[in-house]
């Protein structure tokens, strides 16, 4: 691993992208040999974010992209990933998200994960990075289902010395060896928002490509995805249905399709009985999830 691209995509959060581009930067203090350029999509941010990093990254390797506001992060990370592949074969490329603040470790687990990779399988794959939140708990990282119709997961736990396999991960800070995406391409580009990380690492799990979690954790991020509120109206629990940024079905069922399809009517049917019945959900979520 000699040549790294940095994949991002922001929407406003200046703050944010500029402590993670900054945590990004020193972790790479003590790996001069490395070449990393980063490729970030400014999706039609109004915090002035382009002007601002142009003018403080100045002579560091950041290509900023333009959006037209409407890619959001999976279409987002796909234009920054359009744009590294047009710009030079690289060994890999890093999924970064901004709200993440990088540990000092994260090279040296990643050269590390790649020799094994090599060593092990025999060839280079996938390479999920766990990410804590400020109490020291895993916010985001690897994990196994242990049901396959329930898709109950369980995540694995960085414990410091073992680099341990699982079946699908987070896109938060996630390295796809280029190996990888010679024969896999890049993320699904139907998805509206999130999933396309789930979908692409676990797709590639199914095809034989090593995906595993880093030893340690290699980030810090707080987990601020939402749960759905069944005391919200009908009304705002159909358009959250229907809302890309939403717990939406879209992109639930276009992810059993492409890799679960036994399950396909019945996560329909689990969705509608979400939307509609949000209490008869929660108790049946919490009886099938134990």
């Amino acid at each position: 691993m000699k040549q790294v691209a940095v994949l991002m995509t922001v929407f406003n959060r200046l703050e944010k992208t500029i402590q993670c581009l900054n945590t990004l930067f020193e972790s790479l203090q003590n790996y001069p040999a490395l070449k990393v350029d980063v490729f970030l999509t400014d999706d039609g941010s109004g915090d002035h974010t382009s002007s601002v990093l142009k003018e403080m990254y100045n002579g560091y390797s950041l290509y900023l992209l333009q959006g037209d506001g409407n890619l959001y992060w999976n279409g987002g990370m796909n234009y920054s990933w359009k744009a590294a592949l047009g710009h030079g074969k690289y060994d890999g490329y890093l999924w970064l998200n901004n709200d993440t603040t990088v540990f000092s470790c994260l090279w040296r687990e990643l050269l590390d994960a790649d020799e094994y990779a090599q060593k092990t399988f025999g060839k280079r794959g996938i390479y999920v990075g766990s990410t804590c939140n400020t109490e020291g708990n895993l916010s985001y990282g690897g994990f196994n289902f242990v049901n396959r119709w329930t898709l109950k997961d369980v995540f694995l736990i960085p414990d410091g010395k073992n680099f341990q396999s699982c079946q699908c991960g987070h896109g938060n800070i996630t390295y796809v060896s280029h190996d990888v995406v010679e024969k896999r391409g890049i993320l699904c580009e139907g998805y509206w928002h999130g999933g396309g990380d789930h979908d692409y690492t676990y797709l590639a799990y199914k095809n034989g490509y090593p995906v595993f979690i880093l030893r340690e954790y290699v980030g810090l991020c707080e987990n601020d995805h939402r749960v759905t509120d069944e005391r919200i109206g009908l009304k705002k629990r159909i358009k959250q249905m229907n809302s890309i940024l939403g717990s939406n079905l879209h992109n639930t069922l276009l992810f059993q399709r492409r890799c679960f399809p036994y399950r396909y009517p019945f996560a329909w049917l689990v969705g509608y009985i979400k939307v509609l019945f949000p209490g008869t959900y929660m108790k049946l979520y919490k009886v099938l999830r134990r």
